[in-house]
């Protein structure tokens, strides 16, 4: 019986350090593809995001609508419009109840730029009022 649960401990803690690897994997992902997004390279970005998505079993629904949000900014940059514009959907799709701050701010912005100026508003406040400050920012620049 001894020898069962030292088996059976194994597997349990094996299987935790795949999980957290497999995260990690997806979050270096999602630094990397917003770095290159950061600094123009928007091809770039759009491999790394769309790697990302890719592995969407193993993302949050909020990292997923993120993947999403942000690769459509770059297909966006590089004149993509169409499918940018795919992208924003699904992010919005995603997540359709966010649970946190981060996720109503990202839901705001593929909003926004689907042109649903309302919505977007919507979730700037949602997201401003658990305390999410650039939403708040977001807010006041919608307000201009």
């Amino acid at each position: 019986m001894q020898h069962f649960f030292r088996f059976f401990l194994i597997a349990v803690i094996s299987l935790s350090v795949f999980a957290t690897a497999a995260c990690s994997h997806n979050e270096n992902y999602l630094s990397n593809g917003e770095t290159k997004l950061k600094a123009g390279d928007n091809k770039e970005a759009i491999a790394i995001f769309t790697k990302a998505i890719k592995n969407k079993p193993k993302l949050p629904s909020s990292d997923l609508a993120k993947a999403y949000l942000d690769r459509g900014i770059a297909k966006r940059a590089l004149g993509k419009s169409e499918a940018a514009k795919q992208d924003f959907r699904k992010a919005v799709n995603i997540d359709p109840k966010p649970v946190n701050a981060e996720a109503y701010r990202i839901r705001g912005l593929a909003k926004s730029a689907l042109g649903d100026a309302r919505g977007a508003k919507s979730d700037f406040s949602v997201a401003a009022s658990l305390g999410d400050r650039t939403a708040r920012k977001l807010m006041k620049n919608n307000n201009s």
